[in-house]
């Protein structure tokens, strides 16, 4: 299988420094490996499941990390790391010296799921909860972090913030007004805001239905905030979504980026389109089997929405995993892979070249086991990956 590379206007190297606290100086580095492979923009996603690592002045108890809540268990995290985090001063020196090596800067931030850290600080901090919970049948259980390791910390600190809860919304808009502002006042004009696999992957209440039906209080949100019986839990979360999006264009951001496993998503959440995720949204594409496998680029593309394509199996090195969790070496990423590359297994789903609303791609560092590898050596990792993927996208 080969597929042509073709030049794209945006080059995004995609890096996880939540889960696992890189040092500036090690940012740095990484800036000037990704600049000489023609990259010309970083995507800084600096909130996690286990951490969340820039410093915020309005909650200036919450940064630092918690191996605790590493998804492969506590020994695969970094606990002389948990205290550790990037200062704004140094971030904002990391940022101005992407600039000047004319690399843009896309700070990430992840919700409503990818929260279980700071959902544990502010529950700790505040002693009250503002954790997600399953509500079916009069009975609540809480959206696990994950089933891979059956750890404590994983089974009793939420997946995310409750949406339905005013409390862990207001939270949530507190934490993307503070950093949008902060990095839009040194020129960020791009904002990722997350929305990916938010229910987690542990057990439900009534496993008979689906998660998204295991939610009654979002669903009862969803009814009252739309004034439609049609509404369904699912509408509350494109709610949410939507409207941290206009709170972030509201600061000024002229484009706002999400991942695209639960855009769209009707095979099992029993949505009817009562609300639509705002069109201007543009779609970081990386689940190839997101709506059980009926959605493809074209669900994205024809709705309006501008696309990059991160798709899994190709662009993911997963820290203690390298690339091979997905199967993927340099040499295959430079055989087979481009940005208009979305799917392996359907060449009807894979747009021709250049389309006008796929705006480009990039390579994603993930750093789910911190403690596997130093910094250091997942720079030399990853060096091949980067090189490959850099002259597909040129």
């Amino acid at each position: 299988m080969y597929s042509s590379n073709h030049t794209v206007p945006e080059r995004i190297f995609m890096l996880d420094c939540g889960r696992k606290y890189y040092t500036p100086a090690w940012i740095k580095r990484l800036i000037l490996e990704i600049k000489s492979a023609g990259f010309n923009a970083i995507s800084i996603h600096f909130s996690e499941d286990m951490g969340l690592r820039l410093e915020s002045k309005t909650f200036p108890w919450l940064a630092g990390g918690d191996h605790s809540l590493c998804v492969y268990g506590a020994a695969n995290g970094l606990a002389e790391d948990d205290d550790k985090f990037i200062t704004q001063d140094e971030m904002a020196d990391i940022v101005r010296f992407a600039q000047s090596e004319g690399i843009e800067v896309i700070p990430s931030f992840d919700s409503p799921g990818h929260m279980n850290y700071a959902v544990k600080k502010y529950n700790a901090q505040n002693g009250s909860d503002i954790s997600n919970y399953f509500h079916k049948n009069g009975i609540k259980s809480i959206v696990q972090g994950s089933s891979i390791k059956k750890e404590p910390a994983q089974y009793t600190f939420s997946r995310g913030i409750d949406i339905a809860n005013p409390e862990a919304v207001e939270f949530a808009r507190n934490l993307y007004a503070e950093y949008g502002r902060f990095f839009y006042s040194l020129g960020c004009r791009k904002f990722d805001i997350g929305g990916d696999e938010l229910l987690g992957f542990g057990e439900t209440i009534d496993t008979t239905l689906s998660k998204w039906q295991n939610l009654d209080h979002w669903d009862a949100h969803a009814k009252k905030l739309t004034s439609n019986d049609r509404a369904v839990a699912y509408d509350a979360f494109i709610l949410y979504m939507n409207d941290i999006a206009t709170l972030m264009r509201s600061i000024g951001y002229e484009k706002i980026l999400m991942w695209n496993d639960d855009v769209y998503r009707d095979f099992d959440t029993g949505w009817q389109g009562v609300t639509e995720l705002d069109k201007s949204i543009d779609i970081q594409y990386w689940s190839v089997k997101s709506n059980g496998g009926k959605n493809n680029v074209f669900t994205y593309l024809d709705r309006g929405h501008k696309v990059y394509n991160f798709i899994s199996p190709y662009v993911y090195y997963v820290v203690g995993f390298g690339g091979a969790k997905y199967g993927t070496t340099p040499e295959i990423l430079e055989r087979d892979w481009s940005a208009y590359f979305f799917d392996p297994e359907n060449s009807e789903n894979n747009p021709s070249v250049p389309h006008p609303r796929i705006l480009g791609g990039g390579y994603c560092l993930w750093s789910d086991s911190p403690a596997a590898e130093t910094e250091d050596e997942i720079l030399e990792h990853i060096k091949p990956y980067i090189r490959a993927c850099g002259i597909k996208l040129n």
